[in-house]
């Protein structure tokens, strides 16, 4: 999917289409800011080296013109999803298009947005698919019962930040795909002793478990010590004490700008 704006409509049109085809696999892959030949002759190559289908929205005619070319020289199948379109409405209207790509900003993206950040989010929490965590905006780290998740899914559904979290356990060093993090943003959570303790003796309460050293005052205290060295080895780590702060307090002094 090939565009001289964001891509979105492109994709939005091909799957849309594909809804209707629930039996094929189909790899899609969207191209955006497209501004010059060497870039389309680019995306056709791919395409032809993967057998593939160029599906284009671009605003300029001299790039749709010159798409059209390199695909037809290289036997590449192209499908123009704006261009027919224009033109009719330009006949019809007695008119001449801006040529501006960009120009419509779809009402429903941030809501698209947060569909999104909530998906990933939940499909990364409590230490699940930790090889996706460069793909995140926001990861939390810290032990049990430290509101992990309810902070991720709060940001998540309010922010549009797509969050993973990652336990850390007594003993246990970080995976190393957390050691080794360069782009997202890294939040360790920690709390005082006595009320981490407190939450843990309702949680195992809740779950019938006993004779377990999870909710005891000296394990936790030992384990919020690890994670502060853990936390002291990332000095580029942020380090918040959610210790009787509110979900909606935290996430504020975390991200004070919405995320549009």
């Amino acid at each position: 999917m090939l565009s001289d704006a964001t891509g979105g409509t492109a994709e939005r049109v091909v799957r849309a289409t594909l809804a209707q085809f629930p039996d094929s696999t189909v790899m899609l892959e969207v191209i955006s800011g497209v501004e010059n030949t060497e870039q389309m002759r680019a995306v056709v190559d791919k395409a032809k080296s993967r057998r593939g289908l160029i599906a284009y929205t671009l605003v300029s005619p001299a790039l749709r013109r010159e798409i059209a070319l390199l695909a037809n020289e290289a036997c590449v199948v192209s499908v123009d999803l704006l261009g027919p379109l224009m033109t009719v409405l330009s006949e019809l209207l007695t008119a001449t298009p801006s040529y501006r790509p960009g120009l419509f900003a779809d009402p429903n993206a941030e809501h698209y947005q947060r569909l999104d950040a909530i998906a990933f989010t939940v499909s990364h929490d409590d230490g699940q698919r930790v090889h996706e965590l460069e793909r995140a905006d926001l990861v939390l780290v810290g032990p049990s019962r430290t509101s992990k998740t309810p902070l991720s899914v709060y940001l998540a559904h309010t922010r549009g930040l797509k969050v993973a979290n990652v336990p850390l356990a007594l003993g246990i060093d970080p995976f190393d795909q957390l050691e080794g993090l360069t782009r997202p943003s890294v939040v360790g959570l920690t709390m005082n002793p006595q009320a981490l303790s407190r939450l843990r003796m309702v949680r195992q309460e809740h779950l019938g478990a006993e004779n377990i050293q999870y909710a005891g005052l000296d394990y936790v205290r030992r384990e919020l010590h690890f994670c502060h060295e853990v936390y002291r080895r990332h000095p580029t780590w942020i380090v918040v004490d959610v210790t009787g702060k509110a979900i909606e307090e935290v996430a504020a002094n975390l991200c004070p700008q919405r995320v549009a």
